[in-house]
Order: structure tokens, then C-alpha cells, then sequence
């Protein structure tokens, strides 16, 4: 591989993401494949007797179709249109294709016991969790991802969101010249953060696509509401999603972060347009994807593990309307004062009495 003028391979870096990325490629195909050649695959329905409000219907389709229109809006301006023009896409496009790949992770605190719901009025296939080796609690296969609501929702909200830090940067960086890069990119983390805090509130209450109902409440705003936000949600979700911005706002004369900006120097990628952008994509994939995970997916579950009950005004099609637990659903929903349930208890305890939702305070107290 050739060197640098100093005698230092130029595309190590990029090398290194790349490879990264190729192998999360890997392995959520390998989640994929066996999530949809399993026997359970399909959607979950909401069954008789459980009704989604009207207001909350009419929002899961205006994000289902509003978000799809702006994911397809930057299809066009950030990766089609650039392509046409210079032979490759801008970096915030590929940051859109690698918030795509994102949504892989999206129920990840829910790995150990259930933290947040999905409305299953959107359009759904189940989820894939329970097909991701290691995942513990249980029925994860039932939770209702909204699949064409996060395929538009996941990069069109997310490529905001580095917009909004974007701008923040440049406001504070216009505004104090001489701060430091190190400052700087606390400014877009922050900035992200407030977003992603303002963004899910919003999205929560007035759409009812999703629920943080196993959240400690003391931590939320409105806690004790089935509406109630988790600040650590905004912490941990934002600042991957911050650090993302910044990498955003850091690029070099040619347009490329520091993840992609030895991509030519790459024997692979020199006479290819096509490979140089697809090595750029997989790096920026590989990037995305392992601050997502040491930021946002190894922590998430641990303090889930530690919530609070869902709040009593949890709407029924957030639990019973998913089967994943409830009344009548076999499972009490998670709670502090019962063991955490995992997956495989589910067949290993089923001739042993069960203890119903309701029954679960009184029965633990005998």
C-alpha cells in the first residue's frame, strides 16, 4: 500500500473504519437473516377490544409519511444530485444512509427488561431483538417497531438534529473565535442533546408512536405519566447523535470528516467513483455504529433494569394491544418489586403457576 510523503499510510484511518463497518454489516445481516426466515415473523396486531385514540392514529401516519418524504428529500440533495454532479455523495448523506443502519439498535434498552413501547397501529414486522444473540427479555420479537416510520424518521430526524448542532457550532464559533476545537464540539453535543430532548417529548405526547413507560421517574420529565421522558435518553441518544454532528463539522478542504479523508490514497478506490464512495459509506456506517454502541446501547439497558412500574395511565395498546406483557397476556409488565424475566424463562416456567399484572403487588407482599 503506498505511503505518504511522510512516510505514514494516508488511509489507515479510513482502512480501519471501513473494516469496522464492514463487520457490523456483517453481523446485523446475519441478525436480519435469521430474524426473517424464523417462523414468527410478521406483524404484531392489535387485538379485539384495544383501540388506538384517533389523534394518536393520525399521527403515527403523519410520521410514517411525512418523515418518508424527507428521507427521500435527502436521498435526492445530499447523495443522488451530488453523485450526478461530482461523482460522489456529501458526507451528510452518508451519515443519513449510516443513521438508517441505526435503527438496528433503536429497542436496545429494552435488552434486559422492557423500557420502551411502540404504538402497533404503525406499520410493523415484529422486531428483530430477539433474534440479536445474548438478548434477554422476553416476547421481543412481538415489539412493534415502526419499520416506515424509522426508515424516513431515523435519518430525516437524526440529519436535523446535526443541522441544528452544525449551527450551533458555527453561531458559537462566529460569536468566540478563539474558542477551542474541544469546546466547540461540547457546544454541538449539547446543542443535540436539547434536540433530541425537545424532538422525542413532542413526539411522544401528540403522536403516540412510542413510550418511555420503564423509565425511573425520578430522572424523567412528567414522571409517573405514561408520557414521561427520561432525561438519560437525551444524554446517552444525543450525544452519539451529537458526537455525530461534529464529526460532521470538522471536514478538510475537500469535504471529507476525518473518518473518509484518506480514501484516496487507497489503491482500491483510486479509479473507482463507486468504490471511493462505498468505502466512504461503510467507514461513516462503522463510525456511527460503534459510538451509537458504547454510548447509547451498552448503558441504556443497565439502568432500565433499574426503572420504575409503568405508570398507571399506560395506555392498554402500548401493552396488552403488543401481547408483550399486561393482563391477559400471561407476562406482568416490568416492575422493581419482581424478578427480572428473561426470555427463556418463559418455556422453562410454564407449568408453574403465573402471576397476573394486577395480582403482582398483592402476591409478592403474601
Amino acid at each position: 500500500m503506498a505511503a505518504d510523503i511522510a512516510g505514514k499510510d494516508g488511509a489507515a484511518v479510513t482502512r480501519a473504519w471501513a473494516i469496522v463497518g464492514a463487520g457490523f454489516m456483517a453481523f446485523m445481516l446475519y441478525v436480519v437473516y435469521h430474524w426473517v426466515t424464523a417462523p414468527y415473523l410478521g406483524p404484531t396486531r392489535l387485538p379485539e377490544g384495544v383501540e388506538v385514540p384517533l389523534n394518536f392514529k393520525i399521527g403515527v401516519r403523519a410520521v410514517e409519511l411525512g418523515m418518508s418524504i424527507v428521507w427521500l428529500y435527502f436521498i435526492y440533495t445530499q447523495i443522488w444530485k451530488p453523485i450526478r454532479q461530482t461523482g460522489q455523495p456529501n458526507t451528510l448523506g452518508l451519515l443519513g444512509i449510516g443513521f438508517f443502519f441505526a435503527i438496528f439498535w433503536d429497542p436496545s434498552m429494552n435488552w434486559i427488561q422492557q423500557g420502551c413501547v411502540y404504538n402497533p397501529y404503525a406499520f410493523n414486522m415484529g422486531f428483530l431483538s430477539g433474534e440479536i444473540p445474548g438478548w434477554m427479555s422476553p416476547r421481543a420479537n412481538l415489539l412493534p417497531e415502526p419499520l416506515i416510520a424509522w426508515s424516513g424518521g431515523y435519518p430525516g430526524f437524526l440529519i436535523w438534529g446535526c443541522l441544528f448542532g452544525l449551527a450551533a457550532m458555527r453561531w458559537t464559533k462566529a460569536r468566540f473565535p478563539s474558542i477551542t476545537n474541544l469546546r466547540l464540539g461540547i457546544v454541538g453535543v449539547l446543542a443535540v442533546m436539547f434536540f433530541d430532548m425537545v424532538l422525542e417529548m413532542a413526539l411522544i405526547r401528540f403522536t403516540g408512536i412510542y413510550a418511555y413507560p420503564g423509565s425511573i421517574r425520578a430522572l424523567s420529565i412528567f414522571g409517573g405519566h405514561w408520557y414521561q421522558f427520561p432525561i438519560y435518553e437525551a444524554i446517552f441518544f444525543g450525544g452519539w447523535w451529537g458526537l455525530c454532528a461534529v464529526l460532521l463539522y470538522f471536514k478538510d478542504d475537500k469535504g471529507l470528516t476525518w473518518v473518509e479523508r484518506g480514501v484516496e490514497k487507497m489503491d482500491f478506490c483510486k479509479r473507482s467513483n463507486f468504490r471511493k464512495g462505498m468505502v466512504r459509506a461503510i467507514a461513516v456506517i462503522g463510525f456511527c455504529q460503534t459510538v451509537e454502541l458504547f454510548i447509547y446501547v451498552l448503558p441504556m439497558p443497565l439502568i432500565t433494569a433499574n426503572a420504575d412500574p409503568f405508570p398507571d395511565d399506560t395506555p392498554a395498546f402500548f401493552t396488552v394491544g403488543t401481547g408483550m406483557c399486561g393482563p391477559g397476556t400471561g407476562l406482568a409488565c416490568p416492575r422493581p418489586d419482581l424478578p427480572i424475566m428473561r426470555r427463556n424463562d418463559l418455556e422453562k416456567f410454564s407449568a408453574t403457576p403465573q402471576i397476573a399484572h394486577e395480582q403482582a403487588p398483592v402476591a409478592v407482599g403474601q
